[in-house]
């Protein structure tokens, strides 16, 4: 059995919700049942390539270097690429995500396949689409960012598979309304900043959206 040091929180974190989810009856399955039985083996598939604390400024930085060995060795192919479905780029200097949709399959045996990535602790002032590409991908890490706008979490609604997101510690957790927002913009979403997303999230979720919109028709009516 796989030892629990061995594996992120944020994978231990998704796998106690999938086994929750695999208790209960298929009526409360309707977000989790998209989740991929054959995802279920990506924490047996490789180590996390981790790139943490590394001082990068750019991502192809990356290719220069050898990712940290962590509790579980790396595993590379003969052609020197990595065994993984998992990616961290935590706690650097990266300002933009340009070559990300490069980087990956430059250091993947099977870019995708990759359904989790740490991006949080840089100094991203926005979201970039090139996440869009990573259609697998069921965990994101965003918090701890530069990202103010709260709009730009809009750029994730066709994430499909996107489960679990961590957008605190950006300037956008300031605006009022934020949770439900996220919780509204994204319905797939089973888990924000770590926390279980409830019923009651959801309910308020829908009550914001319904006040939003009728403050953009008073607005409308005197613009």
């Amino acid at each position: 059995m796989l030892s629990e040091e061995a594996v992120s929180p944020d994978v231990l974190s998704w796998i106690a919700d999938l086994q929750e989810q695999n208790t209960l009856p298929s009526t409360s399955r309707d977000i989790a049942g998209s989740i991929l039985t054959r995802e279920f083996d990506s924490i047996l598939y490789g180590p996390i390539v981790d790139y943490s604390f590394r001082n990068l400024e750019t991502l192809s930085d990356c290719v220069k270097l050898t990712p940290r060995s962590g509790f579980r060795p790396n595993q590379y192919t003969d052609d020197k690429k990595l065994k993984s479905c998992s990616l961290r780029l935590s706690h650097n200097r990266l300002c933009e995500m340009t070559g990300l949709d490069q980087l990956i399959p430059a250091l993947l045996v099977e870019p995708e396949r990759l359904f989790w990535i740490d991006l949080s602790f840089n100094t991203f002032p926005s979201i970039d689409p090139v996440l869009l590409k990573l259609t697998r991908l069921q965990i994101l890490n965003l918090h701890a960012n530069q990202i103010s706008e709260l709009f730009e979490v809009d750029k994730l609604v066709s994430l499909n598979n996107l489960r679990n997101l961590t957008l605190h510690g950006n300037p956008m957790e300031q605006t009022k309304g934020y949770r439900s927002y996220v919780v509204e913009v994204i319905p797939q979403l089973k888990t924000l900043d770590y926390s279980l997303i409830t019923k009651q999230d959801r309910s308020t979720a829908a009550v914001f959206k319904k006040f939003i919109k009728r403050k953009h028709v008073a607005r409308r009516k005197y613009d």
